[in-house]
């Protein structure tokens, strides 16, 4: 039983830890949206958001704890709307601060209305929104969601 008990907290320990380091922003536009949108061989997790989004950088934590739960099921990919020349002095800050780890890319595109039916037909360019893609599956969530929501999100593409 003692030998039992060393093997799983081994186990909860190694799964527990996400050795990837702090992310750094990288800029795309709308040919880097339209590949990152695309079914891959793992789950996609996309969730826009910018840090001046109250909503949106209080449902990070969730998504990030998230990821580290589900490495090699879900690519985690936080798409930020900030302004491009606050790279350098406000969201990288912002991923290191939080300790950020997942992919992060900032859509340097002003023509919202040409990108945004890339996202989903259905969203009116309000933040934090989420897409869920699998090659068989696409959901939307034109909302901010809570840890519970989003776990079961993926859930049902798992």
């Amino acid at each position: 039983m003692r030998r039992l008990l060393i093997i799983f907290t081994l186990f909860i320990i190694c799964t527990a830890c996400d050795n990837r380091p702090v992310a750094t922003v990288t800029t795309i536009g709308q040919d880097g949206l339209r590949e990152t949108v695309l079914p891959g061989d793992k789950i996609k997790v996309i969730n826009f958001w910018a840090t001046w989004c109250a909503p949106c950088v209080e449902e990070l934590p969730y998504f990030e704890s998230i990821s580290s739960s589900y490495l090699r099921e879900v690519d985690m990919i936080f798409i930020s709307l900030d302004n491009k020349n606050n790279i350098q002095s406000v969201v990288n800050p912002f991923l290191k601060k939080n300790e950020i780890k997942s992919t992060v890319l900032l859509l340097d595109d002003p023509y919202a209305a040409e990108w945004i039916p890339i996202v989903d037909q259905h969203w009116d360019g309000a933040i934090p929104v989420t897409l869920i893609i699998s090659k068989n599956k696409k959901q939307f969530y034109n909302k901010a969601l809570s840890k519970v929501d989003l776990e079961n999100a993926i859930k049902e593409f798992l």
